[in-house]
């Protein structure tokens, strides 16, 4: 089921849909008016879907919902959503930072500001995808070279998506008597993840640690550094995929009564 669902849904990433409906418009080329309509839809997808401005609002949306207080409050542990590294496979000399990678850098800064004594890496091999060992023990590797303790760390790498970490995480709370949490995710990722945990974890206080956010307060520019917004690129592309990817996620995740 779950890796229908991911199937399904990256069959409605916009690039996807596009070339579906340009197929269509092929398929269907005796037929004008129908060979239009699935063209004119394709070049619609496009043109919505690679709108900055649309993208950053859905965005938006999304990351602002929660927000770390200041100072950040002390925990029993923090747990860090796995996601965003690239592990040590050849030719790669070592583990390997990508934009989601931000959730293991701000899980040792927590850490090192003595925030929590534990630090949970909790990931196995996402839905539908291939991997040569589970996503917990990589970020667990790269605490250790940010210079966090082994001893400080434990590792759950069973889970391939996010209610899977809500509901493999609970023996791991009671083992070690845990009450209170920094939950660590991309922003853009914390709601669908609050909304599991509260559920699927009622008697544990989970923090919303919130890191890699795309939409910032924004840096005075001229008015035509705007314009580009428009133009639909494969970065535009790209990010409305993932917010998508988040909204639909949400949705299904609501329907399966997870959240």
């Amino acid at each position: 089921m779950s890796f229908l669902y991911s199937l399904l849904l990256k069959l409605l990433y916009p690039t996807s849909l596009c070339l579906l409906l340009l197929a269509a418009a092929v398929i269907f080329r005796k037929r004008k008016v129908l060979c239009r309509v699935c063209f004119a839809l394709a070049v619609a997808v496009l043109v919505v879907c690679g709108n900055g401005w649309l993208v950053g609002a859905l965005t938006k949306h999304l990351e602002w919902r929660y927000r770390l207080p200041e100072p950040a409050p002390n925990a029993d542990a923090i747990i860090v959503l796995a996601g965003g590294l690239l592990d040590r496979i050849p030719p790669r000399p070592t583990i390997e930072v990508a934009d989601a990678g931000d959730r293991v850098i701000y899980a040792a800064q927590l850490y090192k500001q003595q925030k929590a004594g534990l630090i949970i890496c909790t990931g196995g091999v996402a839905t539908g995808g291939v991997a040569a060992r589970p996503g917990a023990e990589v970020m667990a590797e790269f605490l250790a070279m940010l210079g966090v303790p082994k001893e400080a760390v434990v590792t759950e790498g069973r889970s391939s998506n996010t209610h899977e970490h809500a509901q493999n995480l609970p023996a791991i709370f009671e083992e070690r008597k845990i009450k209170r949490v920094l939950l660590v995710t991309s922003a853009m990722h914390m709601p669908r993840s609050m909304g599991v945990f509260r559920k699927r974890c009622p008697d544990i206080e989970f923090i919303p640690a919130p890191t890699d956010f795309r939409v910032t307060e924004h840096i005075p520019a001229p008015w035509y550094h705007q314009i580009t917004s428009f133009i639909p690129t494969p970065r535009h592309l790209l990010d409305f995929s993932e917010v998508m990817h988040e909204y639909l996620g949400m949705a299904y995740y609501k329907m399966r009564g997870w959240m």
